[in-house]
């Protein structure tokens, strides 16, 4: 759950930086994304690492889940502040909303993890109907995920029009970018 977890934050940050209204290329804009994905993804493999290190408590369940969404939210202003090119401004949006869902479906699930009087193993956090409903928004994730390499992908049929000199320069663009939805 963990690493799918993480290739779908990867996505919906590539896709956010991938897309909108900005004057950045499309290549430009993936790194900036790129930047915020690598950040969100090592703190909460950092976080996860540090859970299971320790002994299961009720304090340490409320810490990681803290800092947990506290990753997610600085991440997700990090994709709102990208200014995407307009050729792929929807899928943006779309992105964002899915990430909104997403922190909103780790939120409930913080908060059921701080009803339990013992913390339990995180498996048993999964197993929650909380824990489902992140795991249902971590396939539509997935599925937008797919979406996002394609849009990407469709970049690559833009090189049979490369020299063609009445194309736009922004039109022209190739973007090789493999977002690991698989």
């Amino acid at each position: 759950m963990a690493l799918r977890g993480v290739w779908a934050c990867a996505c919906l940050t590539l896709f956010a930086a991938g897309c909108g209204g900005g004057t950045l290329t499309l290549t430009e804009y993936s790194e900036q994304g790129t930047a915020v994905t690598a950040e969100v993804e090592a703190r909460i493999f950092a976080l996860d690492a540090e859970l299971d290190s320790q002994p299961s408590s009720a304090a340490g369940a409320a810490i990681y889940w803290e800092r947990r969404l506290e990753a997610r939210t600085r991440s997700m202003e990090g994709l709102e502040a990208l200014e995407p090119p307009v050729a792929v401004a929807d899928l943006h949006d779309g992105g964002l909303d899915l990430y909104s869902k997403l922190i909103a479906a780790e939120e409930a699930l913080a908060l059921r993890v701080s009803s339990f009087e013992i913390a339990g193993d995180p498996d048993q956090w999964w197993d929650t109907p909380e824990g489902e409903a992140v795991r249902a928004v971590d396939d539509e994730i997935f599925a937008f995920c797919l979406e996002f390499q394609a849009s990407y992908d469709a970049t690559i049929d833009r090189l049979i029009s490369s020299d063609v000199p009445w194309i736009p320069g922004e039109m022209k663009e190739i973007v090789r970018i493999d977002v690991g939805c698989d």
